[in-house]
């Protein structure tokens, strides 16, 4: 089958839940190739998500303690990047820099 039949099979199977048509290609690509599976091959490395429920969990923690702690040294103790830091802090438990400390966000008003 080419890809975009594979493609038109899989909407009428999973509907809305289907993969990119560019995705279908490059399985099929990997497969010409001889690939076996659609599964990722183990890689080595830090594990790809540090937004872990651990790790929000820590991040509230210090933040708590110290409402003038730093990204970097948050990143530093809890071993993530300043980015994954700073993504907890903003985006998973709403938190922002206000006059050096950390503050809930407040919701914004019309």
């Amino acid at each position: 089958m080419s890809p975009g039949e594979i493609h038109q099979d899989m909407v009428t199977t999973l509907g809305e839940d289907d993969p990119l048509s560019v995705t279908l290609k490059r399985w099929v690509a990997e497969f010409k190739r001889g690939r076996k599976s659609v599964t990722d091959e183990p890689r080595s490395g830090r594990s790809r998500t540090s937004t872990t429920d651990e790790n929000i969990d820590l991040v509230l923690d210090m933040v708590m303690d110290d409402r003038r702690i730093s990204t970097q040294v948050i990143a530093a103790r809890a071993g993530i990047s300043q980015e994954r830091a700073g993504h907890i802090l903003r985006i998973k438990i709403e938190m922002s820099k206000v006059s050096a400390r950390w503050a809930p966000r407040l919701p914004m008003h019309d």
